[in-house]
């Protein structure tokens, strides 16, 4: 009778499993990561592809946060801790108007201190009181992958156009 013994222990904080039998690290969490990779790429040809639809001419930051100011506003550009407050249509990338301040009211929120979702957060410090603008947030920046529980999915960028009121 043969008897094989094969241990392993899995290490918990550095997400590795150490093997016996070959010694050999292996991360379990590698697919993970480049499934993830993949789903960015996707989603951010996605957005070009929406850009060039519309016709958008945008800038993007490091976080993948796609921003046009098509009215700069005046006065200082917003900074943590100010008080916003901004009419708003918010788009799937179909088109499809989902929501809007028309609808359902302006947003208020503070920048940088609120459960709004970090794309807006992020493109305030690029923008002034009474400023427009054309967003596309990343679903990363929006509403992650478990969607807002209504109107828009997990996983799902979303543009916005939205107007800053004026102080």
């Amino acid at each position: 009778m043969l008897v094989f013994l094969s241990l392993s222990c899995n290490n918990s904080q550095t997400g590795q499993v150490v093997t016996t039998d070959k010694q050999e690290v292996v991360d379990k969490d590698a697919p993970y990561v480049e499934g993830n990779k993949k789903i960015v790429q996707w989603e951010s040809e996605e957005i070009d592809l929406f850009l060039k639809r519309y016709g958008w001419n945008t800038t993007q930051t490091g976080t993948g946060l796609r921003i046009e100011i098509l009215e700069p506003g005046e006065g200082d550009l917003f900074k943590e801790g100010d008080r916003v407050s901004l009419g708003y249509q918010t788009f799937l990338l179909s088109g499809e108007m989902v929501y809007s301040s028309e609808k359902d009211g302006a947003k208020e929120f503070t920048v940088g201190r609120s459960e709004e979702i970090t794309g807006l957060h992020e493109a305030m410090q690029f923008l002034r009181p009474g400023a427009k603008a054309r967003l596309v947030i990343p679903s990363h920046l929006a509403y992650g992958v478990a969607g807002d529980g209504d109107k828009i999915k997990g996983r799902v960028p979303i543009a916005m156009i939205i107007r800053i009121k004026e102080e």
